[in-house]
């Protein structure tokens, strides 16, 4: 309100508004008159889709009287309408603003006048109307008579003319000449509504004879003449002589000719058009059929008359009528004389016959036909010889005496003997005598020995060329050019005349002066030609040196912009010379057409680079600088303007991603770059800067609305749909382009407007509601590539624009693609331009409510101007599925919702959730059924479909976003309500119809569509998203049941089966990945509801082998999913132990597909080249192989019995194929989740006997051993190793390391040597010796960093060297350095674990963190358990070498030192006795105490990070490190006293220090006993890995062996023997 008083406080502000105010009602006047004219005009057209309420619209205005009367009254009143001036009007009504009015009044007049024609094109007209009208527009002068001609300036002539003729056409069509045509051949006039009363005709006549002063009488005039000479009454032949004398010297000719040459009247498409051609055209039928063509004129007037013709004839339905009227009477007549007179008139027939040719594909054919049989050859009698001609009886009759040739070294000729008739009829006194041949011939043969009579004198020299043989050759070709334009299958007829092109354009394109009409007519007719034979026409154009050539290839995109190596060829020059200086430009026309003829054709056979050369001139050369140019005449710039756009607009709209990529660039590029970086672009913005108020401006000043101003529109309109698709396929790795920058930049001056102000302004154009859509288009891709903020560019038009965006969105009569467009933008600019969708949704603080508790609240509501309410209104539920919610609109509503709830826009998501309706409108869809997906050529169906996919995201959204119990209350309903009808199996079934029905399509995409936008594609991804949501996220009013989960798997499966059965196109494939991998994520969370599960797994089988058998190559997308699927279903089976779901019933089908796969696979696997770290995972193909490996091991792991799956490993080759592709992505480090699965792979393989066998067999030392290295040998130990918790969970980690790699490849070797035994040892010592250095340097530095890598790779050494001390002496036969290493090595670090678990609160604080404790602690002891097994192989059997006296103790040498001190972590000393005791007294005893205790301790007490490490130690590991710890003591405490080397001070001390230990620990032992917890394993050598009792902390079980008391007595009985008879 305050802005509004501060312009209206402001004269020069108030003035402006004013004028603007005045010129709204101006416009407004106008188009509704023009909506009336379109009423008028569609009422009665039984075929218009709203001639219902057009009608009902015509009743209503006749309610209260007549409307011709009202337009009368209307049309009176503006013609008497005074000029305003400054007296009457104010100070404001300037000259210059009583130029406007009067304009506007002179517009108003027109369009009343063309809504008059329009309207009485069906209704009669009684004599009084008729007379009421003559008289008035005599009083009007026919347009001459205004009030203010005074004022009128030359601008105004056009109008006043177009008055005029408007005025004598209503005229004509009062007197209904096609009636008296028809009265005429019946010979009464009774069923004329003016002249089947004489007195009637009298009155009429009477007015008539008062006419003659004006031209625009003149039609008038020479019609009453006619009607005159045919009235049955007998009337003065003087008279009517008279009338047609006077018409005659009033040029009526030359008035009709004015009238179809000149505005509105040339447009095909104009209302008022039409009724004009078919005006004149009945006056001529009258005309002719009346008088005689000599008798209308001289040669001037008939010149003409033909020429009016013409024009006629080029409309369809008046070409028709011509046909079926015949050549005897109207305009058939004049038809007929000029083939009579041909070829000596030539012109006549041949501009007659190019305009029956143009007008439609049945004139062509019958042009065409008329052509091959005229029916006799005209000349002029001198041209015989007098030896020639024989005279007959008859004077005028001549005979030939040979045959004629009349062109020489043509084909056509004259015979002999045939007869010719001399013309009768007065000539000048040096004029020949006319003569007739009376022959049938091809006129298409004559017109060929035209052109090569041409040729002939062009081959003389310039000079010998005559301007009149060019002139008939131009005709002739522009004759054969609309023939083939409108059929062109007459190319085979007319071969020989288009070869003839070629050599004209050639010969004539150097001509000086240069014949622009020829060559034009060349080009148009061989343009005709490209659209049936490209590559040929281009062949042979090429060779005539038109097309501008480029004499060196581009290479790189930087040769563009200096235009190297282009030459312009004959085009070239012809403009530059000719007609940049004539101001017209045919030839440039043509050749924009003969060139835009070949951009399909040249894109769809992948030789589009063929036009680089003409293309690139077009860039530089004429776009660029096309307006500035000189326009002479008629020409207009827009045309060569919208030619050039149009060209690069086929371009660009081709797809050329599947292209095979070449070094040099392709056309598409080079106009893509030449357009945002060269000259080109500036001319194109220039276009789109035009404005709105220039095209405003352009429109009033032109003629009527209807046409006017729609070239600079249509010019508009290409700028921004080429400008769109730059931005689109603009190359990413460019730079900033010139086009770009200057969109993004601000202007220069503040008084500049930003461009992109100026594109969003265009919504105030109202005449054409597709120019203010495609600016929004082209702001939706600004907003989606440009970082800029539109919001900025705007500045202070912001909220202006807004309004008028929101206004014509929210107009019941707006245009629906303008609405739809708009939506879209928005939709965009929820996520690209937060600040411009802000100013939109205009969301604000509700007003403070009168109870407290509701202002605490921070409530909000929508603001007057935002959009959301709008939205609302339009998609109302009562209103979807009506004229005021169409199909469209409500698609693009739920698209803009969709964003919201994708944007997480909180505001405004929580002011819609709270409106009532909110969720009734957007799941209405729902409810409904759809048209079957068959009938998808309903252009409705895909907005329906893309509808339900928005909802159901939007649902999928809100479900995710919000918890299942804060749902609001009014969403549970509408979904309750959904769930009982039952729609989620319908739409399951939808859903699957449609995928189904896509895949029995065979038609190939367009290559303009965008496959992410296909309804169908977006649909399965919604229902995807949906179904995946719910599966999660559980809801109770959604009613999920398991048979509906069960109905959409099964659904899914179809539709997957559809797809892999059909055909393989991209839309195919991606439908097929999709459903596959929702099929996989629903099984993987619904396995257990499967009723059939065997069943499932055949069907996923059978869709596999279809992928196999229907592509040559694998299809990856597709089969992961259904490989996965598989796995998920036969993982759950055996995990839960499914007894219906056995693998004899799946195992022999599924195995040999999976294997066939891998195998393939395999051959398709990406070379390590291709990989990059960052792609290594996300290869598609390498996933393949991966999943085909899961199934493969869970298929292995679900058959106990080897010889079920190993023979069909070995007829596919399966483990070497694996191990070579392996050691391959080893070497080069690529591939580690692969190379992972692999390992793991082999792992299960070779925990069967038979399947280490194959391993062996197939070369597993080969390729693995030595590639192992590398994996090491140049990064840090432990570099990227993943954080350790426990065996099991490292396996099922999804990070991979090469680490992690090498410490599996570790266990695969440890346990196909504990398979095979001997048979392997000899590889196990290749490894050994290979990696002995690794690791002696893990077992070293594991007990120093202490890192959960290190503690793994120990774990694995130990568990290898384990396996291998089995084979002691052959071990240290042949590497008895590395066995002596290795042995040291892990002495020493079993000391330092040793002494690092003694202080647990000590290593809880370097390692920093708490939990690491509780998997660190586990895993030393783990590796400690291991160790002492292993060392039990160096030690002598204890059994042995108490009872066996001959036992060789020098076997075994001693490796604990005697020593009984507690190892220190800070000193380095020597493992000796002390080190096992302290791990038995001080550890083992201690932690079987803790574990006994920890049940019984107070769940209220806290516990401390070490009770809790405790805790998570399975007692059967402690016992098993004592076990062995004890075992290692006494065997080596034995050796130690065997030994007769040992003094006997030494042994004392051996069993003096040892028995104090021994007894110490049996004390804490028995204390331990007498608490009742079961104590001791069985003496056994197992590893700690074979099983394990109660929970499975350490993945991998300990001991298989339970423990009774009487299996303790006994071991402790043992022990305290030993302790009494050997330390005593």
């Amino acid at each position: 309100m305050f802005s509004s008083q501060l312009i209206l406080n402001n004269e020069r502000h108030t003035q402006a508004l004013v004028y603007k105010i005045r010129d709204y009602f101006y416009t407004e006047r106008l188009y509704l008159l023009l909506c009336v004219k379109v009423v008028i005009n569609f009422w009665q057209d039984e075929d218009h889709p709203y001639k219902d309420e057009l009608e009902q619209f015509i009743r209503r205005m006749t309610a209260d009287g007549n409307i011709m009367e009202k337009l009368l009254d209307q049309l009176k009143a503006c013609i008497k309408e005074a000029l305003p001036t400054w007296e009457t009007n104010g100070t404001m009504m300037t000259e210059r603003q009583a130029h406007v009015w009067a304009h506007q009044n002179l517009l108003e007049q027109c369009e009343l006048l063309e809504i008059l024609v329009i309207f009485l094109k069906d209704l009669e007209m009684d004599t009084d109307q008729a007379i009421s009208l003559i008289e008035m527009f005599k009083r009007h002068g026919f347009g001459r008579h205004q009030k203010y001609k005074h004022i009128l300036e030359d601008s105004a002539e056009p109008f006043i003319r177009r008055i005029g003729h408007l005025e004598m056409l209503i005229l004509l069509e009062s007197l209904d000449l096609e009636m008296v045509h028809g009265c005429t051949h019946l010979g009464s006039f009774d069923g004329h509504c003016i002249l089947k009363d004489p007195s009637s005709f009298k009155r009429l006549d009477e007015v008539m004879q008062t006419l003659g002063s004006d031209p625009c009488h003149a039609p008038l005039l020479l019609s009453w003449a006619a009607i005159r000479m045919v009235y049955p009454t007998e009337t003065d032949i003087a008279l009517t002589r008279k009338m047609g004398n006077s018409a005659l010297a009033l040029r009526v000719f030359d008035v009709l000719y004015d009238i179809l040459s000149s505005e509105p009247f040339t447009n095909k498409t104009s209302f008022v058009s039409s009724v004009a051609h078919y005006i004149v055209y009945n006056m001529l039928v009258n005309l002719l059929s009346t008088f005689d063509e000599g008798s209308l004129g001289g040669e001037r007037e008939t010149k003409v008359l033909y020429a009016s013709i013409c024009k006629l004839l080029k409309q369809e339905f008046v070409a028709e009528d011509f046909w079926n009227k015949g050549l005897e009477e109207g305009l058939g007549s004049a038809f007929h004389s000029s083939r009579l007179k041909f070829p000596l008139d030539f012109g006549n027939l041949v501009r007659l016959s190019t305009s029956l040719a143009s007008s439609g594909v049945d004139g062509a054919q019958k042009v065409l036909e008329v052509w091959t049989k005229l029916p006799c050859y005209t000349e002029f009698l001198d041209r015989n010889s007098v030896s020639d001609l024989h005279q007959t009886k008859d004077p005028l009759v001549w005979q030939l005496a040979r045959n004629k040739i009349p062109y020489q070294g043509g084909t056509f000729k004259i015979d002999a003997g045939t007869f010719g008739q001399c013309l009768p009829g007065k000539r000048e006194d040096n004029e020949s005598p006319i003569i007739q041949w009376d022959l049938e011939y091809n006129g298409w043969e004559l017109v060929l020995c035209e052109i090569e009579t041409l040729l002939q004198q062009i081959s003389l020299g310039t000079g010998m060329v005559s301007p009149m043989q060019v002139s008939r050759v131009s005709m002739a070709v522009e004759l054969v050019g609309a023939v083939l334009g409108s059929c062109p299958e007459a190319i085979k007829e007319l071969g020989q005349i288009i070869d003839c092109l070629y050599q004209l354009i050639h010969r004539f394109a150097g001509f000086n002066p240069l014949p622009l009409d020829l060559v034009t007519s060349c080009i148009q007719c061989l343009t005709s030609v490209a659209k049936k034979h490209p590559t040929q026409v281009w062949h042979s154009m090429k060779q005539t040196g038109m097309v501008p050539y480029l004499m060196e290839n581009v290479d790189n995109l930087a040769e563009v912009l200096s235009g190297q190596g282009l030459s312009a060829g004959l085009y070239g020059a012809i403009l530059a010379g000719y007609e940049c200086n004539q101001g017209r430009y045919p030839v440039t026309m043509a050749f924009l057409d003969f060139i835009s003829s070949f951009i399909k054709p040249f894109f769809a056979e992948g030789r589009e680079n063929d036009l680089m050369a003409p293309i690139l001139y077009f860039l530089r050369e004429i776009f660029p600088v096309f307006q500035k140019w000189r326009y002479y005449g008629s020409a207009k710039s827009e045309t060569i303007g919208q030619k050039c756009l149009n060209i690069f607009h086929q371009i660009l709209m081709f797809l050329t991603e599947n292209r095979k990529k070449t070094n040099r660039p392709q056309l598409q590029e080079v106009c893509v770059y030449s357009l945002l970086f060269t000259e080109a672009g500036r001319s194109l913005l220039e276009l789109i800067a035009m404005g709105a108020d220039t095209i405003e401006m352009a429109l009033i000043q032109q003629g009527s609305f209807e046409e006017a101003g729609s070239g600079m529109i249509q010019l508009v309109q290409m700028s921004f749909s080429v400008l769109n698709r730059l931005l689109l396929l603009k190359a990413p790795d460019q730079p900033l382009s010139p086009v770009e920058s200057a969109l993004s930049s601000q202007p220069a001056g503040r008084q500049t407007q930003h461009i992109v102000a100026t594109i969003a302004s265009y919504i105030y154009h109202k005449h054409n509601p597709r120019l203010p859509a495609l600016a929004c288009l082209l702001l939706k891709r600004l907003a989606l590539v440009s970082r800029m903020s539109i919001l900025a560019c705007l500045g202070g038009d912001a909220e202006t624009i807004r309004d008028v965006y929101l206004s014509r969105l929210h107009a019941v009569t707006e245009d629906l693609r303008l609405k739809v467009v708009i939506l879209e933008l928005l939709s965009v600019c929820v996520e690209a331009q937060p600040g411009l969708i802000e100013i939109f949704l205009n969301i604000q603080p509700a007003e403070a409510s009168t109870d407290t508790a509701q202002t605490n609240r921070k409530d909000l509501s929508l603001g007057k101007t935002s959009c959301l309410q709008t939205v609302l209104d339009l998609m109302d539920v009562k209103k979807q599925g009506e004229y005021m919610c169409p199909p469209d609109l409500l698609c693009a509503c739920m698209d803009l919702l969709h964003a919201l709830w994708a944007g997480l826009r909180d505001t405004a998501m929580s002011v819609l959730r709270a409106r009532a309706n909110f969720w009734l409108s957007v799941c209405a869809p729902l409810m409904r059924d759809l048209l079957a997906p068959e009938e998808e050529s309903h252009i409705t169906v895909p907005y329906h479909v893309r509808t339900i996919a928005f909802v159901l995201r939007i649902l999928s959204q809100e479900i995710y976003t919000v918890t299942s119990s804060k749902l609001d209350v009014k969403l549970k309903k509408v979904l309750c309500d959904v769930s009982e009808a039952n729609r989620w199996k319908y739409w399951s079934g939808y859903v699957r119809n449609c995928v189904v029905m896509q895949a029995e399509k065979t038609e190939t995409e367009s290559p303009g569509d965008s496959l992410a936008d296909h309804p169908i594609l977006q649909l399965l991804m919604a229902w995807k998203n949906f179904v995946i949501t719910i599966a999660k996220h559980k809801v109770e009013e959604l009613k999920v049941n398991n048979s509906l989960k069960e109905v959409m798997m099964v659904d899914l499966m179809e539709g997957v089966q559809a797809l892999v059965s059909g055909d393989f196109s991209l839309l195919n494939i991606k439908l097929a990945q999709i459903s596959s991998a929702c099929l996989f994520n629903l099984i993987k969370l619904w396995t257990s509801v499967l009723s059939n599960q065997t069943r499932m797994i055949k069907e996923l089988q059978a869709a596999i082998v279809h992928t196999l058998s229907n592509s040559k190559t694998l299809i990856p997308p597709i089969q992961v999913g259904l490989l996965g699927s598989i796995t998920t279903i036969i993982q759950h089976c055996r995990l839960n132990s499914v007894i219906d779901v056995s693998p004899g019933k799946y195992l022999s089908v599924i195995l040999p597909t999976t294997c066939s796969v891998l195998l393939q696979s395999s051959r398709q696997l990406p070379s390590p080249r291709d990989l990059t770290d960052k792609q290594d995972r996300g290869n598609i193909r390498l996933k393949m192989q991966i999943v085909t490996c899961c199934l493969l091991e869970e298929l292995i792991l679900q058959c106990d019995r080897s010889e079920m799956w190993l023979p069909v490993l070995q007829e596919h080759i399966i483990l070497p194929t694996l191990m070579a592709s392996m050691e391959v992505f080893i070497k080069d480090k690529q591939a580690v989740h692969y190379v992972q699965t692999v390992f793991l792979l082999l792992l299960t393989i070779a925990k069967h006997d038979k399947g280490a066998e194959a391993l062996a067999m197939s070369g597993l030392t080969q390729h693995t051993c030595l590639s192992m290295i590398s994996l090491y040998q140049d990064s840090d130990l432990f570099s990227g190793a993943p954080s350790r918790k426990d065996v099991t969970e490292f396996h099922q980690s999804s990070r991979a390391t090469w680490h992690g790699i090498y410490c599996i490849c570790i266990d695969l070797y440890a346990t196909v040597l504990s398979a095979l035994k001997y048979s392997f040892l000899e590889d196990a010592l290749h490894f050994v010796g290979t990696h002995q250095d690794r690791m002696q340097q893990c077992l070293e530095l594991s007990r120093i960093t202490l890192t959960p890598a290190a503690i793994y790779e120990a774990e694995k050494t130990c568990n290898f060297v384990q396996q291998l001390s089995h084979f002691a002496r052959e071990w240290r036969f042949h590497l008895s350095d590395s066995l002596i290493k290795l042995q040291t090595s892990m002495m020493y670090m079993s000391q330092a674990f040793i002494a690092f678990l003694m202080r647990p609160r000590y290593l809880q604080h370097i390692l920093e963190v708490g939990c690491m404790l509780m998997t660190q602690a586990p895993g030393m002891l783990t590796v400690l358990g291991m160790s002492f097994s292993s060392l039990r192989h160096f030690t002598p059997d204890l059994l042995q070498i108490l009872y066996e006296q001959s036992l060789d103790y020098s076997e075994y040498e001693p490796f604990l030192a005697l020593g009984f001190s507690a190892p220190s972590i800070d000193q380095d000393s020597t493992p000796s006795f002390g080190t096992l005791t302290s791990c038995v007294r001080d550890i083992c005893v201690r932690f079987l105490t803790k574990l006994e205790t920890k049940s019984s301790a107070s769940p209220q007490r806290s516990k401390s990070q070490v009770s809790s490490t405790i805790e998570v130690i399975s007692k059967n590991l402690v016992l098993y490190v004592m076990e062995n710890a004890l075992y290692i003591i006494m065997s080596q405490a034995t050796r130690y006293l065997r030994d007769p080397h040992l003094v006997s001070t030494d042994k004392q001390l051996l069993k003096r220090e040892l028995g104090t230990e021994m007894n110490y620990f049996l004390k804490e032992l028995e204390r331990y006993l007498r608490k009742g917890a079961p104590v001791s394993p069985n003496t056994s050598t197992t590893s700690p890995r074979t099983a394990q009792t109660g929970p499975p902390l350490l993945g991998r079980s300990i001991s298989q062996t339970s423990f009774t008391i009487s299996q303790e007595t006994e071991f402790f009985r043992f022990v305290r023997e030993y302790v009494t008879q050997v330390l005593k």
